[in-house]
């Protein structure tokens, strides 16, 4: 026997020992070893120690991604997002999750459904922004100014009595303007890009899915996920409607008046400053003199102001443009939120293959260039079906 086989013979005599060793205990009263079970010591009866639990390691097997799956981890993320009140965020992980809900259950489902109303949830807080009430200046209360005798103004607070243009909210609903929406949401789509990269998915044009369903996609299914996803309008950044460029989404503009302050002007009888009217006697001694009526201006009350001729007290005019609705339908897309029909493909995404016309075949051998599918994606619109106006 060789030197070799002498170290195996001794190496497998050593584990053995050691296995042996190791399932013995020993008594911790008198010393003596027993066998590995023992409750009691077969020397002097005493209690043995209980051997420490066996480690049972579980072998976790990896879950599959499956569309389903997918659409809900997103759909959690977006409701995450949500109640850290990042709606950007949010709005992006929900409109993800409907474009892979859409390759398991389709566009009418009722996930589907929730997904929809969630994106148009988070839309209508996006698109919403208040401004301080031109009137009572964030007060929210109806003020009264008072023009004093020395000239300086006081303003006597009523708290029992509402701002009567924003019944005491101190501020107004305006609608966010389409060129702030999509900047915002610009910036937002870096970090949710970033993001979806570190949960190692892939990106398809826009749309992020597991690397292991992106494998094998026919053309067919790569353009159904462009196409639920969708491009949303530039114009209106989405929302079908534009907020109104001449009152910016207020529904009303400032008064015209340049002397026009929360609604009020300086009285035109006083000149603002709230003391009596004079006016000149024409008879008796006192002829051609001039004598107060009363202690105080008539006309404002002493306060010096008046209500404003062209805004009726309101501090603000109806807008004329868009009749105070603030917003408009857009005209980009009339309504619909998405960007124009791409003109090459009329919203199919693929085109036929120029190399074999369609027929997936060249002389009986399969086309290469479009791998037999007769269809390549549009260059024009990459597989969406639609592209921003140019």
């Amino acid at each position: 026997m060789n030197k070799n086989m002498w170290f195996a013979v001794l190496a497998v005599m050593l584990c053995a020992v050691m296995t042996v060793l190791g399932a013995l205990l020993t008594c911790p009263k008198c010393g003596y070893e027993q066998p590995e079970g023992a409750a009691k010591c077969s020397h002097c009866n005493a209690e043995l120690p209980k051997p420490p639990p066996k480690v049972v390691v579980e072998v976790v097997k990896p879950v599959k991604p499956t569309w389903a799956l997918a659409a809900d981890d997103d759909w959690r993320k977006s409701s995450d997002a949500a109640a850290q009140k990042k709606l950007w965020l949010a709005w992006f992980y929900a409109r993800n999750a409907y474009t892979l809900n859409m390759m398991t259950e389709g566009t009418n489902s009722t996930r589907a459904v929730k997904l929809i109303s969630l994106q148009q949830g988070y839309e209508k807080q996006l698109r919403s922004s208040t401004v301080t009430c031109p009137r009572c200046k964030g007060t929210g209360r109806a003020d009264i100014r008072i023009k004093m005798s020395s000239g300086r103004e006081q303003i006597i607070h009523n708290d029992s009595s509402h701002c009567k243009l924003c019944d005491g909210a101190k501020s107004l609903p305006v609608f966010v303007r389409a060129d702030f929406l999509n900047h915002n949401r610009a910036q937002v789509k870096r970090d949710y890009d970033a993001l979806q990269k570190d949960r190692s998915w892939t990106s398809l044009n826009g749309v992020w899915l597991p690397a292991d369903l992106a494998h094998d996609l026919t053309l067919k299914e790569r353009v159904q996920l462009l196409r639920t996803l969708g491009s949303p309008c530039v114009d209106c950044a989405g929302m079908g409607a534009s907020a109104c460029t001449k009152c910016d989404g207020a529904g009303w503009t400032k008064c015209s008046n340049m002397e026009c302050e929360s609604g009020t002007m300086p009285c035109t009888d006083c000149k603002g400053t709230g003391t009596p009217i004079k006016k000149a006697t024409t008879s008796g001694s006192s002829r051609g003199q001039y004598t107060s009526i009363g202690s105080f201006c008539q006309t404002c009350a002493g306060t010096g102001r008046v209500t404003c001729r062209a805004c009726k007290g309101a501090a603000a005019l109806s807008c004329q443009a868009c009749n105070s609705k603030a917003v408009m339908v857009c005209k980009t897309c009339n309504g619909n939120g998405q960007n124009p029909v791409c003109s090459n493909c009329k919203n199919d995404g693929t085109m036929p293959c120029a190399r074999c016309r369609g027929a997936g075949k060249i002389r009986d051998a399969v086309c290469t260039e479009c791998n037999g599918e007769g269809q390549m994606m549009c260059a024009n619109c990459k597989g969406v079906g639609r592209v921003p106006k140019r």
